[in-house]
């Protein structure tokens, strides 16, 4: 079958996304056939392991890896280098320009920068609440004289002698990347740029990026800590995209390396360089990307994606076929104004540590074992996992973890988890289904949060599991979260879905121009604003080989009602817009309104303003064909039974184990029993039912 399916010639895609513990590599041929490979993260450098799992797929297809390079079509990499270099604080030394009199804008922060990004127990606590360490001190941010206003006119003229000044005292003191955000650039950006140009003339050597460049909205801090933020992973992303692009030349590839960014979609290297920031939660994104397709093909409309890796475990919600978004985001709890699919994560992955905390109480996380150490099954961790406590209560097996490629020492995982249950006061199995509980418990929540605090019935969303730990927890997760199906897509891609949402990726770019216009209008300015971004999108994609027939324009404005704080989204759906289509979006933002922040909430007798314009440029790629598969597929039985400890039996059962490949189908299943995967288990707890649809998707009936 391998021969065959690498016979094929067709063009192929190729998605790699780096976890905390894995790295995953997805190839998709046009006929719809996937190949994956699962190897190791390799955490001192990571462009090892991308290299690794690609060259694993070559040797699954039983070819050289220099022909599936020269087959490839586009390669595209979820990363997590610079969201990584964020989180450990180890990027560049950073040096701010900034108008003068404006330095402390990133210390003032906003109202809510005391408790932004805190969990409930910590935001409650308001006395010991305090302010994130900024990215760059008080003696590296230097004010440079000069003013654009809001309208974009220029106050003061920039000064270039203070900025050459600047920019080889920021040098001297040993910054290797610079900031540039000025205030009111989004409306004329002459100063920044200028500012820019100077910069590279005396120091060549450094990372310069401008807020302009990277932000088109209204809002100074959120503004300059994005602009902050890019250059502290410039230097960074930069070695990386370059180990990343030379490897893939030098194995045989032809074209330039694709990056996965928060949006959704892909972009060049060349964007990645410039705009680094924008691969920060590509990973989780690119799950998003894979379940909106595959949740069209199915026809369903509303789902929760929930992945479950390593490290993390993310959540997002895809409601009436629309992955929600959000136009600033809290990252190290600081406010990035940098416009995202809508993703929460916390630290609940198959690595996340159990501990025991001083009161003698049992928690699990946010501190994660990763890829090095690694739960103390790998070999050479010590603590006990999320993933020891599976193997402890049968759900994972030593002999197929991985399908065999990994092996997993149970020995060491009871020892980790049996020095908890000596403090506990627990038995074995108890500690490892305490783990478990608690691990779930977190994850329930978070799904709630993404629902129930957002106005939405869980009862209507289906769950979408994937991830290495996806499948073995979310019939759990989705019972206790109160949802009542749970869909493993595709199963041998589910482990690898991020990596797949990769390679099937369009390319995206966005647009944004702020201007406030208030309602009611003739639409005038309306469609000149959208025809001048719809141009640079258009040369933009069209130079990148998109044809006109597979480019698509999404229009949106922000709006929100005068001397009100919040303001939404609204899709603009009209090419020649007049007055009765204004009247029709003003209505389209009064129902997106009320449903977001409930009836009455607004206040239209105060006027209704649009505050931003943004458009959406999608090139579309070639998508692999996901079918009705053939009946004729083989039907699987459960072929053994294993014994699982289940915590509703309070004990060992006899589990019904069934093992299946890409070209098979299973016979419907009662729970309780395990669905064995090549990379993952699927977990069918007692009194839930599993059964295969036409599409190949594994169905839980929670």
């Amino acid at each position: 079958m391998e021969n065959r399916r690498a016979s094929e010639k067709r063009d192929l895609a190729i998605g790699v996304d780096i976890g905390g513990t894995f790295t995953d590599c997805v190839v998709v041929f046009d006929s719809g056939t996937i190949i994956t490979a699962k190897t190791p993260t390799t955490p001192s450098d990571r462009s090892i392991g991308f290299f690794n799992a690609i060259e694993r797929a070559a040797e699954k297809l039983e070819i050289p890896l220099s022909a599936l390079m020269v087959r490839c079509r586009r390669i595209v990499h979820g990363t997590t280098t610079g969201t990584n270099a964020l989180v450990s604080r180890d990027g560049s030394r950073v040096g701010l320009l900034t108008t003068k009199g404006h330095g402390h804008a990133t210390y003032m922060m906003r109202g809510s920068g005391r408790t932004a990004g805190l969990p409930a127990d910590e935001l409650l606590d308001i006395s010991n609440t305090y302010k994130p360490t900024p990215l760059v001190p008080h003696d590296r941010i230097l004010e440079i004289p000069e003013r654009i206003d809001a309208d974009g006119d220029e106050i003061v003229r920039l000064d270039e002698n203070s900025v050459r000044e600047a920019v080889l005292t920021l040098k001297d003191a040993g910054c290797d990347a610079i900031a540039i955000s000025y205030l009111w650039s989004i409306k004329n950006e002459t100063h920044e740029r200028r500012s820019r140009e100077i910069a590279e003339e005396v120091a060549p050597e450094l990372f310069v990026c401008n807020g302009a460049d990277l932000v088109r909205s209204v809002g100074e801090y959120e503004r300059t800590v994005t602009t902050i933020m890019n250059a502290y992973i410039g230097q960074v992303m930069l070695r990386y995209i370059d180990a990343i692009e030379k490897g893939a030349r030098e194995r045989g590839y032809k074209r330039g390396v694709l990056f996965a960014q928060c949006g959704g979609g892909a972009m060049s290297a060349a964007e990645a360089r410039k705009a680094p920031i924008r691969t920060v939660q590509s990973g989780p994104v690119a799950g998003i990307v894979a379940s909106r397709y595959l949740a069209e093909k199915i026809n369903m409309p509303n789902v929760l994606a929930a992945d479950m890796g390593g490290t993390t475990f993310d959540v997002s919600a895809i409601r009436k076929g629309e992955p929600l978004e959000r136009s600033s985001s809290i990252f190290q709890r600081l406010e990035l104004a940098l416009p995202m699919y809508d993703v929460e994560s916390i630290g609940a992955g198959g690595g996340s540590i159990a501990w025991i905390d001083s009161s003698g109480r049992l928690n699990v996380g946010p501190k994660s074992a990763g890829a090095d150490p690694g739960p103390a099954c790998y070999g050479r961790g010590e603590d006990a996992t999320v993933t020891d406590a599976d193997v402890v209560m049968g759900v994972l097996d030593p002999d197929q973890f991985l399908h065999g490629r990994m092996k997993v020492d149970a020995r060491r995982s009871e020892a980790a988890i049996q020095r908890l249950a000596d403090q506990l006061g627990l038995g074995l199995q108890e500690t490892a289904a305490g783990i478990v509980r608690i691990v779930d418990s977190k994850m329930a929540d978070l799904i709630r949060r993404m629902s129930v605090m957002r106005g939405f019935d869980p009862r209507e969303f289906s769950c979408f599991a994937f991830g290495g730990g996806g499948p073995v927890h979310a019939g759990a997760v989705a019972r206790e979260a109160g949802l009542q199906q749970v869909v493993v897509p595709l199963p041998w891609a589910a482990a690898l879905w991020s990596a797949f949402g990769a390679a099937t990726a369009d390319i995206v770019h966005l647009y944004q121009h702020p201007e406030n216009i208030l309602l009611p209008n003739d639409g005038a300015r309306v469609n000149e604003i959208f025809t001048d971004l719809e141009k640079k999108a258009m040369e933009e994609l069209e130079k990148e080989g998109f044809p006109q027939t597979d480019i698509v324009l999404n229009r949106r404005v922000r709006m929100k009602y005068a001397m009100q704080v919040h303001d939404v989204d609204v899709n603009v759906r009209n090419i020649a817009i007049g007055a009765p289509e204004m009247e029709q979006i003003e209505r389209d933002f009064s129902f997106i309104y009320e449903e977001l922040f409930g009836k009455g909430a607004g206040y239209r007798e105060g006027g209704v303003e649009i505050t931003g314009f943004s458009l959406r440029a999608v090139g579309r790629t070639v998508k692999p064909e996901i079918a009705e598969r053939n009946t004729q597929y083989r039907r699987v039985e459960p072929g053994s039974t294993k014994k699982v400890y289940w915590s509703e039996k309070a004990g060992f059962v006899d589990t019904p184990v069934c093992t299946i490949e890409h070209e098979e189908t299973i016979a419907p299943l009662q729970g309780p029993a395990l669905i064995q995967l090549p990379d993952t288990v699927i977990v069918v707890r007692p009194g839930q039912t599993a059964e295969m649809d036409a599409f190949g998707n594994i169905l839980i009936k929670v």
